[in-house]
């Protein structure tokens, strides 16, 4: 499976890029799977996560859809976490559990979402800083610690909360994950790199290569030739089927 990760990585933000998406809950599962060493998966993930959550932050701030009163206090607060989430060693089965749990919520953030965006009113309401401050900190330990960029759950709490409009919740959430998935690469690597010494040089340069120029060709069509919710479900079903995976191997070693 190693060999065919980066066509698998291209395809994957090929079609999340189609549908307005990142990708980066996909990246976790799959590489959870794929063998490799536990402790090289968050770092991979982290920066296929960056890779593709830049170039989407660039275009989405220049458009100025970007709201910096959620952005500052959510990012002022995550970004240490993510940075701290990501040099905390932990046992190998503590962090499967924590991985299994944080995909199972992903996972089930992806099916709710389409009910989360057409629920409750369209009125736009002011957050609270402690409330942005508070999920800051949640999220960035998690995409410190597991390679998720958080993105995936702080939308729907976006969504949900009526915090913003479709375009700035992108924004934000494209720059949260930027930016917490590049803390959390740089605390992942204060553990050291010997992580990445049994890996293939072709795969840690291909992979996010692969997402780079699937997230690009999938931007610039963006012809959504699959429908969004369809997108969202297959993907859902699998990030599930990994979690049940990994719930398995906690159980039974």
């Amino acid at each position: 499976m190693l060999l065919f990760l980066p066509l698998i990585f291209f395809c994957a933000a090929w079609l999340y890029a189609m549908a307005g998406f990142g990708g980066g809950s996909t990246y976790i599962a799959l590489l959870a799977i794929s063998g490799l060493p536990l402790t090289a998966v968050p770092i991979i993930a982290l920066v296929c996560n960056l890779v593709v959550s830049s170039q989407g932050s660039v275009v989405l701030i220049k458009k100025g859809h970007a709201q910096w009163s959620i952005l500052v206090p959510l990012l002022s607060a995550s970004i240490p976490a993510a940075f701290l989430g990501g040099a905390w060693r932990l046992p190998e089965a503590t962090f499967i559990i924590i991985l299994a749990a944080a995909l199972t919520l992903a996972g089930s953030a992806m099916l709710l979402q389409e009910k989360i965006q057409k629920s409750g009113s369209n009125e736009i309401t002011t957050p609270p800083k402690v409330a942005l401050f508070c999920s800051g900190i949640l999220l960035g330990l998690l995409a410190g610690v597991t390679g998720i960029g958080g993105g995936i759950y702080l939308a729907p709490v976006m969504h949900l909360m009526h915090w913003a409009r479709p375009q700035t919740t992108a924004a934000c959430t494209s720059l949260f994950i930027a930016l917490n998935s590049l803390a959390g690469l740089a605390g992942q690597l204060t553990k050291g790199t010997s992580a990445l010494d049994s890996l293939p040089l072709v795969l840690i340069i291909a992979c996010p290569i692969a997402v780079l120029l699937g997230g690009r060709i999938g931007t610039f069509l963006l012809t959504n030739k699959l429908p969004n919710e369809r997108i969202r479900k297959i993907t859902a079903a699998v990030i599930l089927l990994v979690a049940f995976r990994l719930w398995l191997k906690t159980t039974i070693g």
